[in-house]
């Protein structure tokens, strides 16, 4: 009894040191073509096989069978499928494989041929012992021709060939007939139909002098003299003894397509790309790529067709869907910058089922199917999506471990115009596709030809042309200014004697009535002149009446002037405009109460306010009268929309919290609508608290065209205090680029209070309030990011977070508003421009009285003395008597007298009437008859 716990114990220790029966890594223990996938679970001693993997659903999809293990004492190495046996029934299909295995008891390694029937999985193994007992192979790898006639076994020992269908090894050699040096470990292979190629360690030549990486070029009909070269240029030496036990920073990987051969190197994270010329292998290219988040690259590649290679990259950057990522390059640009794309992508997610899994390894078939087996020994399968398509996780709550995914339509605002293993590509700028057609989009549909009408940047799913109902509206308005005038005696002056080109001025013009008036007046003197003149007895009666009529209205002359009379009907006019625009002036106060223009002046803008404004900070204390508004403001609730538009996310994929200290948040409670024509969703919901953070959490693979934000609140009035409705928008875009997958936006509010004092001074100060939100310009986009770090990085994160930072600033803005003038001061200031009319007028008589009369008749004097003289002289050199000269100088003399006479007469009398003496008659009647 105690020998066999003794030997349990050793037998344990020995499984648990030199066979790994968890650790999916080591080895190949997977192996996919487009007919079968085969892949061993030491721990469960169990093949899981799926017959037709990539087959779709609606042609019958793929047949899942478990082969179990024949025996507990076995360590699978590596499987290599062989697909449908070629001497398989058409009714009864069977499928085939090989594996590599050792008897963990003796350490015996040997190899078996799988095979299982379609119908009912029901299988047998056939296996062939290596004649080897007591030597542990670390590696041995086993690969098939791509015809599927031969299966190829390598190992640090020795190297065998069996035919598959004779279920015979119809070559077992030692490792020195086939390597250039002893000591060479094989660490991968791959097969193609007459040829294979094996990279490992060891020396190039029999002189042992370097040690290095390998990649040997395999005869497979003969096995031997394999041609080597080194694969890598090296500064440092390899310890050989690292290499023999397996270890993962020496792990390489072999892939052939066509004549082009490609090995990852896991330690220098680089891969290289090698033709096969017939008898030797020749490096074309080698790439070295060096993720600073990465520190395994290229422990697995693979051809994903003729020109595009994939690799396997550990943590590259963090996502929810697994630990590594499959990078895909074109052969001839591998940088870290220039992958086309990765899987798992935003559009190909791995469901959380199986909780961020590492890939052991993937393997693509000559189709471009893709099959990837996880460190959980989870199995994925990916089929090639056609053109149109892309290939998406399918959610499965069966308790499975194969996860399948299906070719889908391309998402709103995706096209694909090839067959590939990748994302849709989105649509370019001024494309869209609204994700609602029932076919593949090959090419997106363009927009409209009208760019500054139409909203449609990259990704986009509608073409947006009416831009005003998704613009920015504000209710902020600069506040009025004060006019340069504030005096009211000089606005009345200015406006009442102002004559302005405009129609509208001059028809208000109390200057232009008024000499309306005063013309009218004048007409009216000349026409009681003329009657005076005329002499005729009725006539005068009338005129007379009516200058003592006039008489009485004289407020110039104290009734004493009939013609002061009629100026005061001018003055009238001109006072009656004045108190018009008196009246019409205090009404246009206050200024939210005025709703029309200022008809009754020139300037339409005139008000009876003046402003001031300025800012006061919050911690001042604020006045009784004064404090309810802020409360108002305080209390008011925030109601935030977020309109995201050209997106197809819906509301199911929409979340809002609150931030609060560290990493802890409180959820929101939104309310979202979402409108399939125009491609907007719209959140909406209640914030917590003015000042705050919020955080929109935004799940999917698609995009943002652009983002309104919109800030509604209520008004309130209570008393003298009036709280005014919120309702701001807010649009942020980039023009041609899609929105940020992180976008942090700062809204910065600032409480607005206006304070318009009364006409009445005993009424009470009106307050009004009003939140001024400030929305600062922030990056929107992340197009700088891929274009510096690599396109595909667009389609590697299905998160999209908007941060709304609400804040506010430690200061209000005050702004006053009172009026210029108040009634009484008014109605005191219209009496003093009263008076001041009547003076002007009265100043205009007393000018006229003292310097215009006195000159007119000076200049009727002068005129007349001239003119007489001008007619005397002539006549005297025309008359050559002394009768004529005595008569003309009798005559000059008379009428000098005479003129004499009339002038001092006249300014005695202040007459207008001319007086003709006798003398002069006589004198003008004697030159007459000369």
């Amino acid at each position: 009894m105690l020998f066999r716990v003794i030997y349990f114990l050793i037998f344990f220790n020995i499984s648990w040191c030199q066979y790994d029966l968890i650790n999916v890594y080591p080895g190949t223990r997977m192996s996919v073509n487009d007919d079968m996938f085969v892949s061993a679970s030491n721990a469960f001693y169990n093949f899981a096989v799926l017959l037709y993997p990539f087959r779709n659903t609606t042609d019958g999809g793929s047949i899942l069978c478990n082969m179990r293990y024949n025996t507990t004492d076995r360590f699978v190495h590596s499987v290599a499928v062989i697909g449908i046996a070629k001497n398989s029934s058409t009714n009864s299909e069977q499928f085939m494989f090989v594996f590599a295995a050792e008897k963990i008891s003796t350490m015996s390694p040997y190899v078996c041929i799988g095979i299982i029937t379609k119908s009912t999985c029901s299988y047998s193994y056939s296996c062939t012992d290596m004649g080897i007992t007591g030597s542990h192979q670390e590696y041995f790898l086993i690969g098939v021709d791509t015809n599927g006639t031969y299966a190829y076994g390598f190992t640090s020992l020795f190297v065998f060939k069996l035919d598959i269908y004779a279920d015979k090894i119809i070559l077992n050699l030692t490792t020195d007939s086939v390597w250039p040096s002893q000591g060479f470990i094989p660490h991968a292979m791959d097969m193609a139909d007459t040829w294979g190629v094996v990279a490992g360690y060891g020396y190039a030549d029999e002189n042992r002098n370097n040690y290095g990486t390998l990649g040997c070029l395999i005869d497979l009909s003969t096995l031997i003299n394999a041609s080597c070269i080194s694969v890598t240029n090296e500064s440092t030496f390899l310890i050989p003894s690292n290499v023999v036990l397996y270890n993962d920073l020496y792990e390489l990987s072999v892939a052939i397509r066509g004549n082009k051969i490609l090995i990852g190197i896991l330690r220098l994270s680089s891969v290289v790309i090698l033709h096969n010329y017939g008898s030797s292998l020749h490096i074309s290219r080698m790439h070295i790529l060096s993720f600073l988040s990465s520190n395994s690259v290229c422990r697995v590649v693979d051809w994903a067709d003729d020109t595009t290679i994939a690799l396997l990259v550990q943590d590259p950057f963090e996502t929810s869907w697994s630990t590594t990522q499959i990078f895909f390059y074109r052969e001839n640009s591998v940088t870290l910058t220039s992958p086309i794309f990765t899987f798992p992508n935003n559009q190909q997610i791995i469901g959380s089922r199986l909780s961020r899994p590492s890939f052991a390894r993937f393997s693509i078939t000559i189709k471009g199917n893709m099959a990837i087996l996880t460190d959980k020994a989870d199995i994925l399968i990916i089929p090639l999506a056609s053109a149109g398509y892309t290939s998406s996780w399918i959610y499965n709550i069966e308790r499975t471990y194969v996860f399948y995914f299906q070719p889908k339509l391309c998402i709103g605002g995706t096209y694909k115009n090839h067959s590939s293993l990748g994302p849709c590509q989105i649509c370019p700028t001024n494309t869209r596709n609204p994700g609602t057609f029932s076919y593949e989009i090959t090419q997106c549909i363009s927009c409209s030809n009208n760019s500054s009408n139409s909203f449609c940047p990259l990704a986009s799913l509608a073409d947006i042309t009416n831009l005003t109902t998704i613009s920015s509206y504000s209710q902020a308005v600069a506040y009025p200014e004060t006019a340069d005038t504030t005096d009211i005696e000089d606005i009345l002056l200015k406006n009442i004697f102002q004559i302005g080109n405009d129609p509208h001025c001059l028809l208000i013009s109390p200057v232009l009535w008024t000499i309306i008036a005063s013309a009218l007046c004048f007409l009216f003197i000349l026409f009681i002149v003329t009657i005076d003149l005329c002499g005729y007895e009725p006539c005068i009666k009338y005129s007379k009446t009516m200058k003592k009529i006039f008489k009485h209205t004289d407020i110039i002359g104290e009734g004493k002037m009939w013609i002061g009379g009629l100026t005061t009907l001018a003055i009238i006019v001109l006072v009656s405009f004045s108190y018009w625009f008196s009246a019409s002036f205090i009404r246009r106060y206050p200024i939210e109460n005025i709703f029309q223009s200022a008809k009754f002046s020139c300037d339409l803008s005139l008000v009876n306010a003046q402003f001031s404004t300025g800012l006061v900070l919050l911690a001042i204390p604020k006045s009784e009268s004064a404090q309810p508004i802020f409360d108002l403001l305080d209390k008011q609730i925030f109601n935030l929309t977020v309109e995201l538009i050209n997106t197809g996310f819906t509301c199911n994929s929409i979340t809002a919290q609150e931030n609060l200290i560290s990493s802890k948040y409180v959820p929101l409670i939104i309310d979202c609508q979402q409108t399939i024509i125009t491609a907007t969703t719209s959140v909406t919901f209640s914030l917590p608290r003015h000042l705050t953070t919020i955080q929109i959490n935004i799940s999917g693979p698609y995009w943002i065209g652009a983002i309104r934000l919109c800030i509604r609140g209520h008004g309130q009035i209570s008393g003298s205090n009036t709280l005014r409705e919120l309702d701001f928008c807010e649009f942020y875009s980039t023009p041609n680029q899609a929105i940020s997958r992180y976008t942090y936006i700062p809204i910065v509010f600032v409480k607005n209070i206006n304070m318009t004092q009364s006409l009445n001074p005993t009424d009470p100060v009106l307050y009004s309030g009003i939140w001024m939100p400030t929305f600062t310009t922030v990056p929107l986009s992340d197009e700088e990011y891929y274009l510096k770090f690599g396109n595909y990085l667009r389609y590697t994160s299905s998160a999209t977070i908007l941060q709304i930072m609400l804040d506010e600033r430690p200061f209000y803005i005050k702004n006053i508003q009172q009026p210029i003038v108040r009634t009484a001061e008014l109605i005191f200031h219209s009496l003093l421009f009263t008076s001041l009319c009547i003076e002007l007028f009265a100043f205009s008589f007393l000018f006229i009285k003292l310097l215009i009369k006195p000159i007119c008749q000076s200049i009727v004097y002068l005129f007349k003395k001239i003119y007489h003289r001008i007619f005397l002289l002539n006549d005297l050199h025309s008359s050559n008597t002394n009768d004529s000269i005595s008569k003309i100088q009798t005559h000059l003399k008379g009428s000098i007298e005479s003129g004499s006479f009339i002038y001092e007469n006249n300014q005695r009398k202040n007459s207008k009437t001319c007086l003709t003496s006798q003398t002069e008659l006589n004198s003008i009647e004697t030159i007459s008859k000369l």
